[in-house]
């Protein structure tokens, strides 16, 4: 049963890629292999894109997309998500990423851990999702717009981090998730330790990148050059 739905989950991989206009290259083993994410795609697949790059996984912004939707409202859509599974209750994720967000309207990356229904679309605004330990980066008209903030929901305060920080490190120990930075990939500075108790029995727990862009993106992008899951590189 196991081999079948392995089989399923291969074909649906392959069979979205030709839908979405994606290369069947980018869901294969490569300089960085993806053949491991789901791919969610935005509204007639036009809001936001990837790419599978030699240096890293690149994550386009388009205008008038929007992470916190799931269905088209007030001029803005549903963007492309993408997202892996996470194993088990006992694991850390490293994640190594830049970004490049001119100023202007806002715009932000959303990235993160999320937990909730096992074929949900994992937005930030999903309402079958039981927590998400995530965080922006983001950019707009003002300068304090500049920021990196991390929080989990619902209930969290945001906590703002420094934008040139090396690692973000995400963590899972039994019912508790964490949050720590390091600025030179050896010391970590702890930000927030969670008690999660009552998201233990959820069936699914992704990590998962998003964005919104309230006008014209300006070749806004995240590059992901690292995602270390227990230490384990996935990326290459």
């Amino acid at each position: 049963m196991k081999k079948f739905k392995a089989e399923l989950l291969a074909a649906a991989l392959m069979a979205a890629a030709f839908t979405a206009g994606c290369s069947p290259a980018m869901f294969t083993k490569g300089a960085y292999a993806i053949d491991d994410w789901e791919t969610w795609t935005g509204l007639n697949d036009a809001y936001g894109s990837h790419e599978a790059a030699p240096d890293g996984l690149y994550y386009r912004l388009s205008e008038r997309q929007d992470d916190t939707r799931d269905m088209s409202s007030d001029g803005y859509s549903p963007g492309l998500i993408i997202s892996r599974e996470l194993p088990g209750t006992e694991w850390t994720l490293d994640l190594e990423a830049d970004f490049k967000i001119p100023p202007g309207q806002v715009k932000r990356f959303s990235y993160g851990i999320w937990l909730g229904g096992d074929a949900s679309r994992p937005s930030v605004g999903n309402a079958s999702a039981v927590l998400k330990v995530m965080a922006q980066r983001q950019n707009g008209p003002r300068p304090q717009d500049d920021a990196l903030l991390v929080f989990y929901l619902p209930g969290g305060s945001p906590f703002s981090l420094p934008i040139d920080l090396k690692v973000l490190r995400f963590e899972r120990s039994g019912d508790y998730y964490s949050v720590a930075y390091s600025m030179n990939r050896k010391k970590f500075v702890p930000v927030f330790r969670l008690d999660a108790r009552a998201a233990a029995v959820v069936p699914s727990q992704k990590f998962f990148i998003g964005g919104f862009a309230g006008g014209d993106p300006q070749g806004a992008y995240a590059r992901l050059t690292s995602l270390k899951i227990n230490g384990a590189e996935t990326l290459r």
